[in-house]
C-alpha cells in the first residue's frame, strides 16, 4: 500500500486500523534503516503521521505509534542540527479535530522542533504562536509563551522588524494580547533567586514556574529576553493602562540597560496614564502588597511583594493618586507595610508616611472613619519607637510626614482628639524634646490639633489651660509660639487664663509671637490691625481677670510705696495687662464698683499700677500706668483721689520723672487728688510748690517742669471746689508769669499751659507790675509775641492752646482782643501743626466747643483734633457738650465778629497762599469744633462759597481741608443748604460755576508754584505777580502778563475741579437721592476727565466718578450719552487746546523777540542765550500738554 505523502493524505485516505498499523510498521522499518544525513526528510513525513494516529483506538497502532516516537527521540535528542517539521506540527496542534493526546505529543515535539529552528525562522513564527493563545490549556500556554519569548530574546534585543511588529500589533487589543502583555510583565518582574532558593518579588512559585519551565533564566539570558520584551511591548502599542507596570517595573530592574530602557519607555509612553483608574491602582497595590498573608490561597499562588526599588516607585505613584487614596483595604495594607514590613527600608518607612499624609488628606469621609484611627495608632507606635536624638536625614523625614499626618487627621476628625489631652501633650513634649529641624512641622501639626479641640468639654479645656500656661514660658520658642497660638484659637476674648497667657507672650523675644499675642489682647495698632479682621470685643468682666492675675501672682498683694520692689512682670507683659485691663475697665457694666472701695475690682487695678511704677519699668511703661490712674479717676474719682489724698509724697516724688508724659499724667493725678483733701491740706500743698520758686529754681528740668504742670492741675482743682483763696491762686499766677517771663521757650511754654488750666476754672486776675495793675496778656505780649515767632512748633502749639484755654472765662474785649491779635500774627506760618492748635485756640474763643473743663483737666485730654480724629474725613460731628455760658456774653460775641472779619476780608481771599492756607485751616476748624454754634450755622452760606473758592488753590493742604470742610458744611446744613452745595459742587465739575471773586495782586502774590513755567532767562525765578511783569517789560510785550494771568486761571480752574471732585466723593456717601438729578450731565464729564493728561486730573477725578457710578446703577443709562465725546476728548480737551494755543502765543512772542540775529533790547549775548534756553523750555511744555 502506498503511503500517503502527508496528513492530509491520511484524512482523505480513511484507512482502517490495520492499513495505518501496516503503514506505521513500514515507517518504523525505513527509520531504522535511514542514515542520520536522510533523517531530518524522513522526518517530516513520518513524525506527523505517528502523532496524528494517536487518535485510533487501537491498541497495536498507538503502541506502533509510540515505538516509532521512542525511536525518534533516541535518534534526535543527542543531534539538535537535525530538524523536525515545525509548521506541520503547529497545524496538527491547532486543528480543531485534534484530539487531547494528540495536542499533548504535538506540544512535545513542537517545543523540540523550535529549538532546532533557525533564529530568523524563530523570529517569523513567533507571532504566529500567540494567535489564539488565550484558549490554550495554561500549561501548553506556558510553553508556547516561554517559546515566543525565547524568539524574542534571541531576535529582538534591538529592535523589531516592521514585518514582525506588525504581526504582533494585530493582537494588541484581543485577549491573546493580554495575556502575552501579563506572560511579559512576569518576565520583566523575574529576578534569579540567590541560590536558587525562594520566589521572587512580585511572583507567586507558580508565575516563576510558568516564566522558567522550572529552569531558573539567568545572566545575559535574561537580560536580553527582556530587552526583547519591551522592544516588542513597545511595537504592540498597548494602552498606557496596560503597559504602566510593566515599564515601571522595568524602570525599577537591577540590570542598569534594563533600568535605562525601562525608565526611556516609561516617560515617553506611559507618563499620560490615569492614575485615577481604579482597576490600574489595585492592581499597582496587588503588586506592592503581594498577597502572601492571604489564608483562602493555596501556597504555590500566593504571590510575594515587590522588590524594595519598585515599591520606592510605586509609593511615589500612589502619593499622586487620590483614588489609591480610597482603595479600602489596600491603602492600609500599604502604609502597614512600609512602616512595620519584614522587608522594609528607612526609605520606604518615608514614603509610608507621606502616603499617610496624602490619605490623610485625600481619603473620603467614611473611608478615613474606618482606616483613621488604625492608621494613627500606627503612626504613635512609630514615633515611640524612634530616638530624639540626632537621626539621619531619612529618620528626620519620617517624623515629618508622622506629624503632618497628625496635623491633617486632627483636621479631618477633630473627634478623635477631642476626649482627652493626650495628643496635645505629645506635640508639646515633642516641641520641647525634638530637634530643631523637626520643630516647625510639629509647630504646624499643633496648631491643626488646636482646632479639634475647639468643641472640647469644659474638663479637658480646663486641663489644657494649665499645659499652655506651662508651656507659655519654655525655653523653645516653637512651644511658646504654640501655646499662645492654642490660648487664642480654643478660648474667647472673655477666657481669663487664656488672656493671661497672652500677656505673658507680650514680653516675648520674638516678634511673631509678641503681634500674636497681642493681637489675642486686642492690641495691635490699628494700623497693623486688619480692619477685615473681626474683633472680639466681648472682653472678661474686670474682677474676674484681676483676680486670676492676682492668683498667678501672690506678690501683687504687697505693695511698697518707695518703687523699691523688683517688677514683678516684665515690662512688656506690663504694659499688654494695664492696657486690656483698661479695655475690661471701659467695658465692664459698673456693678462691682458699688462693693467696699478698699477691696473693690478697682482698687486691686491700681495697685497693679502701683507695681508698674517700680524703678525697674521703662518709662514708657511708668507713664501708662499714671496715665491709666487719670482714665480710672474719670469713672471713679472718688476711689483714686481718696486713695492717693494720704499718699501724696508718693505722687510728688513722681513729679521729676523723665519722661514727659508721665509728669503730666501725675500732675493730672494731684490735681484730680485734691479735690479730696481739706482746704488747709490744699493750700499746704500749693503753698509747697510754689516756695520753691521763691528760693532758687529747680537745676534738674524734669523736677521743674513736673512743677509747673503740677501747680496748674493743682490750682485747677482746688478752684473747682473753691478750697484755696484769691492770694493762693493770685501767687501761683505771679509764679508762672515769671518763668515765662524768665526761662526759654520749653519751659515758658509749659507756665503758659498750667496758666491755660487756671484759666478754665477762673477769669485770670490782674498782675501787679510797677505797683499797678495789669492784665495778664499785656504783661506778656512782648514776651508771648517772641515766643510765638521761634521755632520750636511743641512749645508754639502748647502757647496757642493755652490761649484758648484763658478766654475760656474770660469776659474782657482787651483780653479777647490781644488773644487774636497773637493768633493771627501767625497768619503766615507754614508749619500745619501751629495752624491747627491755632484754629483749636480760636474755637475755644468762640465757644460750644464739644468738651468740659472737666474732660480737659481730670481725662486725659490732649486737644480737640486728637479726641475727634476729624481729618479722616469719617468721624461724625461732636455734639456740643460745653456748658460754659460765658461764651454768650458780649466780650466773646465781639471776638466772634472779629475773627469772621479777619478771616473773610482779610485771609481767605488774600493774594498771599500762606495766609489763605491759614484762614482755610482755622475756618475749618471753627466749623467743626463749633458747628452747633448758631452764628456758624448763620455763616453757613458764606462759609460754604469760601470753601468753594478755595477748592482751586495752588497750596494741597488748603485744597483738600477745604474739601473736607465742604462735606462738615453739607451735614451741618439743612435741606436747602445741602441742595445748593450738591448744585455748587456739580457746577464747579462741569466748567459751569459762577465767577469767582477777584482777588488784588500785589508784588509779592505768588501766581504760580516755583519751577511750573520754568525759570527766568537770566536764572530767576517765575513765580511772583513782580517777576512775571519784569518778564513781560523785558521781553517788550506787556500784554504778556496777561496771558500769563489767563494761563494762572486755568490752572486754579484745574484745580478747582481736583478739591471739588474730593469733596464731591466725601459728599456722594451722603447725599444719595440728591445727586440723581445731575447724573446726565456730571458723569459724561467725569469719564472724560479720566482722559486727561494731567495725571493729578485723573486720579482726583476717578474717586467721585467711582462714587458715583456706585451710588446708582442707573449710571448703565448715562455713560452711553458721554460716548459721543469721548473719542475726541480722550484725544484733547477744548480746555487743554487753549492752554497749548496760550503757551504756544507766548514762546512765539519770546522766540520773535530773543531769536533775532541782531537784538534791539540792551541784552548782552549771554543774556539772549538764556532766553533761548527759556524759549526751549516753553515748547517743550507746549508739546507735553499736546500730548
Amino acid at each position: 500500500m502506498a503511503e500517503p505523502s502527508s496528513p492530509a493524505a491520511v484524512v482523505e485516505a480513511g484507512q482502517t486500523d490495520e492499513e495505518r498499523e501496516e503503514a506505521l510498521d513500514r515507517m518504523l522499518t525505513r527509520l531504522a534503516l535511514a542514515d542520520d544525513a536522510r533523517l531530518a526528510p524522513l522526518l517530516a513525513r513520518v513524525l506527523p503521521y505517528a502523532i496524528t494516529s494517536l487518535a485510533s483506538p487501537a491498541a497495536s497502532v498507538r503502541k506502533l505509534v509510540m515505538e516509532i516516537l521512542s525511536h525518534i527521540n533516541k535518534r534526535v535528542k543527542h543531534r539538535p542540527e537535525i530538524s523536525l517539521p515545525m509548521l506541520d506540527l503547529w497545524r496538527i496542534y491547532t486543528e480543531s479535530t485534534s484530539s487531547t493526546i494528540v495536542r499533548n505529543f504535538c506540544i512535545v515535539y513542537i517545543e523540540m522542533a523550535f529549538e532546532r529552528l533557525l533564529s530568523k525562522d524563530k523570529g517569523n513564527i513567533a507571532p504566529d504562536l500567540l494567535i489564539n493563545i488565550s484558549n490554550v490549556p495554561d500549561q501548553h500556554q506556558g510553553i508556547i509563551l516561554r517559546l515566543v519569548l525565547k524568539a524574542i530574546g534571541e531576535c529582538n534585543t534591538h529592535e523589531v522588524d516592521d514585518t514582525i511588529a506588525s504581526k504582533y500589533r494585530s493582537i494588541s487589543g484581543s485577549n491573546d494580547g493580554l495575556v502575552f502583555a501579563d506572560f511579559c510583565f512576569h518576565t520583566i518582574l523575574y529576578q534569579a533567586p540567590p541560590q536558587g532558593i525562594g520566589c521572587p518579588a512580585g511572583l507567586s512559585v507558580a508565575q516563576t514556574d510558568r516564566v522558567t519551565g522550572k529552569l531558573p533564566l539567568k545572566g545575559d539570558t535574561l537580560t536580553s529576553r527582556k530587552l526583547g520584551v519591551l522592544n516588542v511591548i513597545e511595537a504592540m502599542q498597548l494602552v498606557p493602562e496596560i503597559i504602566y507596570p510593566l515599564y515601571l517595573a522595568a524602570a525599577s530592574d537591577s540590570q542598569e540597560s534594563i533600568a535605562k530602557r525601562g525608565e526611556e519607555l516609561f516617560k515617553r509612553k506611559a507618563s499620560a496614564v490615569n492614575l485615577e483608574d481604579s482597576n490600574l491602582i489595585k492592581r499597582l497595590f496587588m503588586l506592592f502588597n503581594g498577597t502572601a498573608s492571604a489564608e483562602n490561597i493555596a501556597a504555590e499562588l500566593k504571590v510575594a511583594p515587590a522588590h524594595s526599588s519598585l515599591r520606592v516607585r510605586l509609593m511615589s505613584v500612589f502619593c499622586r493618586s487620590i483614588a489609591a487614596a480610597n482603595v479600602f483595604p489596600y491603602t492600609l495594607q500599604c502604609i502597614f507595610g512600609c512602616i512595620y514590613g519584614s522587608g522594609t527600608t528607612s526609605r520606604l518607612k518615608q514614603l509610608g508616611m507621606e502616603f499617610t499624609v496624602w490619605v490623610f488628606k485625600h481619603a473620603a469621609s467614611d473611608q478615613l472613619k474606618l482606616i483613621g484611627p488604625v492608621i494613627l495608632s500606627g503612626i504613635l507606635r512609630s514615633l515611640d519607637g524612634s530616638s530624639t536624638s540626632e537621626a539621619d536625614s531619612t529618620t528626620r523625614d519620617i517624623k515629618i510626614f508622622a506629624y503632618q499626618a497628625i496635623g491633617l487627621l486632627a483636621t479631618r476628625m477633630p473627634n478623635l482628639f477631642s476626649n482627652k489631652t493626650d495628643m496635645a501633650i505629645r506635640l508639646f513634649t515633642a516641641l520641647r524634646l525634638e530637634e530643631q529641624s523637626l520643630r516647625l512641622t510639629i509647630q504646624e501639626a499643633a496648631t491643626s490639633l488646636a482646632m479639634s479641640y475647639k468643641g472640647a468639654s469644659i474638663v479637658i479645656l480646663k486641663d489644657l489651660e494649665a499645659l499652655l500656661l506651662e508651656n507659655s514660658q519654655v525655653e523653645q520658642s516653637e512651644v511658646r509660639f504654640s501655646a499662645i497660638r492654642w490660648a487664642t484659637t480654643l478660648y474667647d476674648m472673655k477666657h481669663c487664663p487664656s488672656r493671661y497667657i497672652c500677656m505673658l507672650g507680650a514680653s516675648d523675644v520674638k516678634l511673631d509671637i509678641r503681634e500674636m499675642a497681642l493681637t489675642g489682647l486686642n492690641l495691635l495698632n490699628d494700623e497693623r490691625q486688619s480692619p477685615a479682621v473681626a474683633i472680639d470685643s466681648n472682653y472678661p468682666n474686670i474682677a474676674d481677670m484681676i483676680n486670676y492675675i492676682y492668683n498667678q501672682q501672690p506678690q501683687l498683694l504687697h505693695c511698697d510705696e518707695q518703687r523699691n520692689a523688683k517688677l514683678l512682670f516684665p515690662t512688656k507683659t506690663f504694659l499688654a495687662m494695664i492696657k486690656f485691663l483698661m479695655k475690661c475697665f471701659e467695658k465692664s457694666d459698673g456693678p462691682e464698683f458699688l462693693q467696699d472701695l478698699s477691696n473693690s475690682p478697682v482698687a486691686k487695678m491700681c495697685v497693679i499700677l502701683e507695681h508698674a511704677m517700680s524703678y525697674e519699668g521703662s518709662s514708657e511703661l511708668h507713664a501708662l500706668a499714671l496715665k491709666s490712674l487719670v482714665d480710672i479717676s474719670s469713672r471713679q474719682p472718688k476711689l483714686v483721689s481718696s486713695r492717693y489724698a494720704n499718699r501724696l509724697h508718693w505722687l510728688r516724688n513722681l513729679l521729676g520723672h523723665v519722661d514727659s508724659d508721665a509728669r503730666e499724667a501725675v500732675s493730672r493725678l494731684l490735681g484730680i487728688t485734691s479735690l479730696s483733701l481739706s482746704s488747709t491740706a490744699a493750700s499746704n500743698l500749693l503753698s509747697e510748690l510754689t516756695s520753691i520758686f521763691d528760693q532758687n529754681c529747680p537745676s534738674r528740668f524734669e523736677n521743674y517742669h513736673g512743677l509747673l504742670c503740677a501747680i496748674g492741675y493743682i490750682t485747677a482743682g482746688c478752684l473747682k471746689e473753691s478750697y484755696i483763696t484769691e492770694e493762693m491762686v493770685q501767687k501761683s499766677i505771679d509764679v508762672l508769669v515769671r518763668v515765662v517771663e524768665s526761662e526759654g521757650s520749653t519751659l515758658a511754654s509749659t507756665a503758659m499751659e498750667a496758666l491755660g488750666h487756671i484759666g478754665l476754672r477762673c477769669a485770670l486776675p490782674s498782675i501787679n507790675r510797677n505797683s499797678s495793675q495789669a492784665a495778664l496778656l499785656t504783661v506778656l505780649n512782648e514776651r508771648l509775641t517772641k515766643l510765638l515767632s521761634e521755632n520750636d512748633t511743641k512749645a508754639v502749639q502748647k502757647i496757642l492752646i493755652s490761649l484758648g484755654h484763658l478766654s475760656w472765662n474770660e469776659l474782657s474785649i482787651a483780653h479777647l482782643n490781644n488773644t487774636l491779635d497773637l493768633i493771627f500774627s501767625l497768619s503766615r506760618s507754614k508749619v500745619e501743626d501751629v495752624l491747627f492748635a491755632a484754629g483749636e485756640a480760636l474755637s475755644f474763643i468762640w465757644g460750644e466747643v464739644p468738651v468740659t473743663t472737666d474732660v480737659i483737666l481730670e481725662t486725659n485730654f490732649v486737644s480737640l483734633s486728637q479726641a475727634t480724629n476729624y481729618l479722616t474725613g469719617d468721624a461724625p460731628l461732636l455734639a456740643s457738650s460745653n456748658s460754659n455760658k460765658r461764651s454768650d456774653c458780649e466780650a466773646h460775641t465781639m471776638a466772634r465778629e472779629e475773627i469772621i472779619k479777619r478771616l473773610f476780608d482779610t485771609l481767605i481771599y488774600s493774594s498771599r497762599k500762606e495766609e489763605r492756607c491759614a484762614g482755610t485751616v482755622w475756618l475749618v476748624s471753627l466749623t467743626m469744633y463749633c458747628g452747633q454754634h448758631s452764628k456758624i450755622l448763620e455763616l453757613l452760606p458764606q462759609i460754604q462759597e469760601a470753601l468753594t473758592h478755595l477748592l482751586g488753590d495752588q497750596n494741597d493742604l488748603t485744597q483738600d481741608l477745604a474739601s473736607q470742610g465742604m462735606s462738615i458744611v453739607y451735614e451741618l446744613g439743612d435741606a436747602s443748604m445741602k441742595e445748593q452745595l450738591v448744585h455748587a459742587l456739580v457746577n464747579t465739575l462741569s466748567g459751569s460755576a459762577k465767577k469767582k471773586r477777584a482777588i488784588k495782586l500785589m508784588e509779592d502774590s505768588e501766581v504760580f508754584q516755583e519751577g511750573t513755567i520754568g525759570s527766568n532767562p537770566i536764572g530767576g525765578k517765575l513765580s511772583t505777580y513782580k517777576e512775571l511783569c519784569s518778564l513781560a517789560n523785558e521781553m517788550g510785550q506787556p500784554d504778556l502778563i496777561y496771558k500769563f494771568m489767563d494761563l494762572a486761571n486755568y490752572q486754579a480752574a484745574i484745580n478747582s475741579k481736583r478739591g471739588a471732585a474730593f469733596g464731591f466723593s466725601k459728599i456722594a456717601k451722603q447725599a444719595g437721592e440728591a445727586l440723581q438729578p445731575h447724573l446726565h450731565t456730571l458723569i459724561p464729564r467725569l469719564v472724560r476727565y479720566q482722559y486727561d493728561p494731567d495725571k493729578n486730573i485723573q486720579g482726583f477725578l476717578v474717586a467721585p466718578l467711582h462714587f458715583t457710578t456706585a451710588s446708582h446703577h442707573a449710571t448703565n443709562n448715562q455713560i452711553p450719552a458721554a460716548s459721543p465725546h469721548l473719542a475726541a476728548t480722550s484725544r484733547r480737551t477744548t480746555k487743554q487746546i487753549a492752554l497749548a494755543a496760550l503757551l504756544h502765543l507766548a514762546a512765539t512772542s519770546c522766540h520773535a523777540i530773543f531769536g533775532r540775529k541782531s537784538l534791539t533790547a540792551p541784552l548782552h549775548c549771554a543774556t539772549a542765550s538764556r532766553y533761548a534756553a527759556f524759549t526751549s523750555s516753553f515748547n517743550s511744555r507746549i508739546l507735553h500738554h499736546q500730548r
